[in-house]
């Protein structure tokens, strides 16, 4: 390990505090791998840190909550606190401010998850979440990534790239089969984007999870491109019942936050919805 507490003239920093490097890197190992967790063995010869030293720093990463171990597997992942403190250091925090209280409204009013995600390395990442209430419900963790295709919210951003930009994540990503439902031809996925670029809305017809429908919705702070994507998650058999009201109240909601953010849009209103008075 490379000695990065030395002073210029090659003498130790005695205000360095090694034992934080030390977790750090027990961090980044984990950040850096993209499965579901990690078992001690692995983040000990990814970090390079002995493996009773990495146990240490995992409890007491654990304990302070940007950690969790699965209690059947005790495999060691990230938790949505680690997530949180990193959303708070993005350029994100006006729109999670501003698109908190509208996202509860939703939550009240249907009663099902709520998320908000941005685009980020060629895919997309939750970084505000509200669960639903009910115990058989649906909801992303925060710093969870989303795939494009199999998604509302990655419909959302999809639809507003470029045809070149849609052929190289095609290209570099493919269209994996996540369950029967996904859309997994290039040109299915145009037709889809096309109807969601037409209709101003995403929807996920049990096309990232079994029995369980998103509709989304992208959010603009300019004309061309969408900065975010919110939708709302649940089973199938709660969201058919509401889903042509759950998609006139997401309209409604990213078109307002839209407008907030300062995006220049216009959005065309519903004939009965338009205030004559």
């Amino acid at each position: 390990m490379k000695d990065t507490h030395k002073t210029r003239k090659g003498a130790y920093d005695k205000r360095f505090v090694r034992a934080l490097e030390k977790a750090f890197i027990v961090l980044e190992a984990m950040s850096q791998e993209r499965k579901s967790g990690m078992a001690l063995e692995e983040i000990s010869r990814s970090s390079g840190i002995h493996k009773a030293t990495a146990h240490r720093l995992l409890y007491t990463l654990s304990k302070l909550g940007y950690v969790s171990q699965d209690a059947d597997t005790e495999m060691y992942s990230l938790s949505g606190k680690f997530f949180e403190l990193g959303k708070n250091a993005l350029p994100y925090q006006r729109l999670t401010a501003i698109a908190k209280p509208l996202m509860r409204r939703l939550l009240l009013t249907f009663g099902e998850s709520v998320n908000l995600a941005v685009p980020h390395d060629g895919s997309l990442i939750y970084i505000q979440v509200l669960e639903s209430p009910k115990s058989f419900r649906m909801a992303a963790d925060v710093g969870q990534s989303a795939l494009m295709h199999c998604t509302s919210v990655g419909k959302c951003i999809a639809a507003f790239m470029s045809q070149k930009e849609r052929e190289e994540y095609v290209a570099r990503h493919g269209l994996p089969p996540v369950t029967p439902s996904t859309i997994t031809s290039p040109q299915q996925f145009e037709a889809d984007l096309e109807q969601v670029r037409k209709e101003g809305i995403a929807l996920d017809n049990e096309e990232g999870a079994q029995g369980i429908i998103c509709v989304g919705g992208p959010i603009f702070a300019n004309a061309s491109e969408p900065i975010a994507a919110l939708s709302i998650s649940g089973p199938s058999i709660r969201m058919t019942q509401n889903l042509p009201a759950m998609k006139e109240a997401v309209k409604e909601v990213i078109h307002t936050l839209s407008m907030l953010l300062g995006s220049p849009r216009k959005y065309e209103l519903e004939p009965e919805k338009i205030d004559h008075s």
